[in-house]
């Protein structure tokens, strides 16, 4: 009977210590797997979150492609700005070089014509329909102007005063196509000798001014200096006017034609001068100013 219930007990705490390793098994088991409910809940969240962070993601990534476009606008309008501003910057820095390369050009010529006084001015009109015409400067009567001053830049010479007023005058270009518009003109030959014309007339297609009534013996050519010759008593001598093109006979073979193209620039100048000087009595040139427009 003793031995019987030492046996018992030994069978019952074998039996406690298996149902105890059973038990922690089952126990370790469960962690590592989840109840079907628990993974339902886990899968619902994980749908959810993909749902609302899919647009919130997006939105955000559109709000912040908005704020770099408008801040590349914003450096792009700087940067526009900025070359605006240089590009105007730039304009007024060759006109003002321009202006000082003209006044210097100026002062050249002022020093080198001394047998005449030179009245600065200033071009102050001009109008399209004329352009190629006439232009007004700010000097008249006041300071001395009277018709017939020839009026040059610093290149040569642009035309003269046909009107002048109080405080303005007009002067003519040499391009204007007036039969009254003429100049004495004079050019050395290929021998040294001077050739006496007129020039009268402008080319408005090739922007060349005519040299004519040329003696058909003189020996001009190309790139030879036209300057006016002082007779007429409008203009004084040795003012430069152009340099030869072309020489060929005029359409009668009376006698030759010469092209010339103009030393002064007649689209472009601002700063002239008018050449005080009495008129005397012309010999190529018309003997009165006044208006000549037609």
């Amino acid at each position: 009977m003793k031995r019987f219930l030492n046996n018992r007990k030994l069978l019952i705490t074998l039996l406690s210590f298996l149902l105890l390793v059973i038990l922690i098994g089952i126990s370790l088991q469960g962690r590592n797997q989840s109840h079907w409910y628990q993974s339902f809940v886990r899968d619902t969240a994980g749908v959810g979150q993909r749902l609302f962070a899919t647009p919130i993601g997006w939105i955000d990534d559109t709000v912040t492609s908005i704020r770099e476009v408008r801040d590349v606008y914003k450096e792009n309008e700087h940067l526009k700005s900025r070359l605006n501003d240089y590009a105007g910057n730039a304009v007024k820095v060759r006109d003002l070089e321009r202006e000082n390369k003209e006044l210097k050009d100026m002062l050249d010529l002022n020093g080198s014509i001394r047998d005449y006084k030179l009245l600065p001015a200033e071009m102050i009109g001009r109008t399209a329909s004329e352009w190629q015409r006439f232009v007004t400067i700010n000097i008249g009567e006041q300071k001395g102007v009277k018709a017939n001053m020839a009026v040059v830049t610093a290149d040569g010479l642009i035309g003269r005063v046909i009107q002048a007023s109080a405080y303005t005058s007009l002067v003519q270009l040499m391009s204007d196509t007036s039969r009254t518009n003429n100049v004495s003109a004079t050019a050395d030959d290929t021998k040294g000798k001077g050739v006496f014309g007129t020039i009268e007339g402008f080319d408005e297609e090739t922007k060349l001014l005519k040299f004519t009534k040329i003696p058909n013996d003189a020996k001009l050519k190309k790139g030879q200096t036209v300057t006016t010759s002082g007779l007429g008593g409008k203009y004084p001598s040795g003012i430069v006017i152009g340099k030869i093109t072309e020489v060929k006979s005029d359409q009668y073979g009376a006698s030759k034609i010469a092209y010339v193209k103009p030393a002064a620039d007649f689209e472009q100048f601002g700063h002239v001068f008018v050449i005080e000087r009495e008129a005397k009595e012309p010999f190529a040139e018309t003997d009165k100013g006044g208006d000549t427009r037609e």
